[in-house]
This record gives structure tokens, C-alpha cells and sequence, in this order.
């Protein structure tokens, strides 16, 4: 499930540093999500990059293309259930890894923790909450 989208000002930041962006925080949404896991499941994130061009993007009301501020957004998707703490984790690390990986300010970046009910989330066409109940009942008869 654990879903990270980045919204960034086209042609703004090397191809290189948007992978590097997007190999390091995989494996951090994983370990955030999983501590207890030896082997995080990085298998199950994806996390992808939305570019805008300077024109259709404004902050505080300015134009990108028009000398208005560039500043990165990020929205996660992850199941409810997770921790404030987890939540929070995940913000920190993900404005740190945009500032890493991109070198703009870490006070432009803005971004969001969406909790995703298990009914409203569908992996393979189904849904989550069947997953995981099924998951449960298969780790149950061992």
C-alpha cells in the first residue's frame, strides 16, 4: 500500500537526483512502516514523481515561470492504524530526503500523511481489508 507521490517544478532538478530521491525514500517508507521487519518490504511501495510545468504552478500567488518560490509537495498514502509517530516519522524523512536529494530549502517543502481506510484500497482489485484477512488466516494455520 504505502503509496509517496512528489509534485516538482519540471526541468528544475537532474534526472539523477529525482532517482536517487525516489531509491532512498522506497527503502525508507519501508523501514518507517515496518520497524520490525528484518527485510523491510520495499516490494510493496511505489513512489513516483509528478513534474509541473513553471506556468501551471504558483506559490504565494506567483508564477514559477514568473520568479515565484519552486517548493516540492509530497503526499503518502498509508492504512489507517498507523502511529502519530509513524506519521510524523515519515513527514520529517521525507522533507529531509527532498532537501538531500534536490538541495532546495527544507521551508518550501510542503507535504501530507493521508490515512487510507483498508475498505478503500485495492491491491490486485481487491480489497485491502480482504488481503489482510486473508494474510491473517493463511499465518494462522502456519
Amino acid at each position: 500500500m504505502p503509496v509517496v507521490q512528489f509534485n516538482l517544478v519540471k526541468d528544475r532538478y537532474p534526472r539523477e537526483a529525482i532517482h536517487a530521491l525516489l531509491d532512498d525514500v522506497s527503502e525508507f517508507y519501508a523501514a518507517t512502516l515496518y520497524p520490525d521487519a528484518e527485510k523491510p518490504p520495499v516490494e510493496r511501495v511505489r513512489a513516483f514523481v509528478n513534474q509541473v510545468e513553471p506556468d501551471l504552478w504558483a506559490t504565494g500567488g506567483r508564477l514559477v515561470s514568473e520568479g515565484g518560490q519552486d517548493s516540492p509537495y509530497f503526499v503518502c498514502l498509508v492504512m489507517t492504524g498507523r502511529t502519530i509517530e509513524q506519521h510524523h516519522a515519515l513527514i520529517e524523512g521525507f522533507t529531509a530526503r527532498i532537501v538531500r536529494h534536490l538541495g532546495c530549502p527544507q521551508d518550501v517543502v510542503r507535504g501530507q500523511v493521508v490515512p487510507i481506510e483498508p475498505d478503500n484500497w485495492g491491491i490486485a482489485g481487491v480489497p485491502a481489508s480482504v488481503v489482510r484477512r486473508a494474510e491473517i488466516e493463511a499465518r494462522a494455520k502456519g
